[in-house]
This record gives structure tokens, C-alpha cells and sequence, in this order.
């Protein structure tokens, strides 16, 4: 009976006068998120966002190329969430077993296009005419690490225009350098995103690629088996989904 009244006293003292004995945790959690650079437009909106609704939840965030990101991920870089600009690098961590494939999640798409400097007004508005062009400098990011120069990569072949235009290359690391090439001069055109269009008053769409001469352009995000916190990576997971992150998503030119 003793005993009794000593567990009866811890429970009073533990709950106090609280009407609500099991109260959500507050303690701050950090979440390190990697991801395509095309997100760097995007993404600190959406960050914002998130933690107006979860303060208790502060995100980290690592930009660069889908392939070298991944490879960290591969070599044990302690990330929380991965963010790729297509499928390919996904599917490399999904085979070895390096995210939660049930957090795994298509959250948003883009359109590749053909871009110059603002103000320049080339008349080059097809493949066709692009080969016929007088450009000389080209840019694209590098198709091996770089989900928007695969992408180029594939639509040029698929319109017959890799081998006749490939003599005007230049390789970028990521989208972000490709923009920053275009947006100085340095080069005629670059293949770039829509919401690049949409984020920088210094690029000029010279045309849309066709989506059907490139695998779709889809933005998967997944949970890495390497987190300590699944719980709130997917919170952040189910925020990309919501009607919240639509509108910030129409509003830098992407899609859902």
C-alpha cells in the first residue's frame, strides 16, 4: 500500500496541474537537406514556409549537382532528405539501399528550354534553326552529373542536333552555373529550366523544348536511411505536397 502512494505522488508531480499530461515536444530538431541546385530559387520560400507552421523544425540546406550530391549521400555524408532533379540519381541510392523507399515522393516537374542573355532578340525559336544559328558557345550542364544536361543531352540527340552542335558545347557543373554564363554574356545560348526563366530578369526564352524528345523532368524527394529524424523529414515530405507549397511552387514557374 505504501508503494502505492509513492507511484500515486510521482504521477501528481509529474503531471503537475496540467490538464494535458502528454504535451507535444517543442525541442528543436535540425533536418540537412541535399538537392539540385534548380531548387535554389524555390526552395528558401518553401523553407520559410515550412517552419512558419514548424517552428520547432529548422532546415539546413546543401545545393550542387544530383550526381555529386548523391555520391555523398553514397559515401556516408550524414544528409536527412535528398532532393534530385531526376530519376537516374534516386534510383542509384534506392538500389543500395540508401533512402526509405516508402518516403520516396514525385513532388513537382519543369520544362526545359533554350535561353539567351536578355535583350539580345536572336531569331532562333527550333532545333532547325538553332543548327543554322551562327552560335558559336553553347552551354549546358554536364549530362553525367547534371540532371538539366542530361536532359539536353537527350532532347538534342532525339532532334538530330547533338553531332552538328557539339563542336559549341560548353559544360557546366549545374543549372546554376549555366544561368550565371548566360546571364553574363559569356556564352549565346544555354539549356536552362522554366523557373529560371521565371526567377531572373536577365534571361530571354529563345524556345520550349518538346517534352517528348527527353524523360520527363520530375523532382523526387526521399527520406536517406542515414536520419536520425524520419518523423519530421517526412512532415516535410507531406509540406511539398500540400496546397501551401503549390502556390510558391506556381509561383517560381514550376508545376505539380
Amino acid at each position: 500500500m505504501k508503494y502505492l502512494v509513492f507511484v500515486l505522488i510521482g504521477l501528481v508531480s509529474l503531471t503537475g496541474c496540467s490538464n494535458e499530461p502528454f504535451v507535444k515536444s517543442t525541442e528543436e530538431t535540425h533536418l540537412l537537406l541535399a538537392t539540385t541546385s534548380s531548387m535554389s530559387g524555390v526552395l528558401p520560400d518553401l523553407v520559410e514556409a515550412f517552419e512558419e507552421e514548424n517552428p520547432y523544425i529548422n532546415i539546413n540546406v546543401d545545393y550542387g549537382p544530383s550526381g555529386e550530391l548523391a555520391q555523398q549521400i553514397q559515401q556516408g555524408a550524414p544528409v536527412d532528405l535528398f532532393i534530385s532533379g531526376n530519376q537516374e540519381w534516386m534510383d542509384m541510392l534506392a538500389d543500395q539501399s540508401m533512402i526509405t523507399q516508402d518516403s520516396r515522393t514525385n513532388f513537382a516537374t519543369n520544362q526545359l528550354v533554350l535561353a539567351e542573355t536578355a535583350g539580345e532578340d536572336s531569331d532562333v525559336s527550333s532545333f532547325e534553326e538553332l543548327r543554322q544559328s551562327s552560335f558559336d558557345k553553347i552551354i549546358l550542364g554536364q549530362p553525367e552529373t547534371s540532371p538539366v544536361g542530361t536532359y539536353a543531352k537527350q532532347a538534342l540527340q532525339a532532334a538530330d542536333a547533338w553531332d552538328g552542335l557539339s563542336h559549341s558545347f560548353f559544360y557546366a557543373k549545374d543549372v546554376s552555373q549555366v544561368v550565371t554564363f548566360i546571364e553574363s554574356g559569356k556564352v549565346d545560348a544555354g539549356f536552362v529550366y522554366y523557373s529560371d526563366i521565371i526567377e531572373s530578369d536577365r534571361l530571354e526564352m529563345l524556345f520550349p523544348v518538346d517534352s517528348e524528345l527527353h524523360d520527363p523532368i520530375e523532382f523526387p524527394v526521399a527520406v536517406t536511411t542515414y536520419s536520425t529524424n524520419h518523423a519530421d523529414s517526412e512532415k516535410f515530405i507531406d509540406f511539398l505536397q500540400s496546397e501551401t507549397a503549390k502556390e510558391i511552387f506556381d509561383e517560381h514557374g514550376f508545376n505539380r
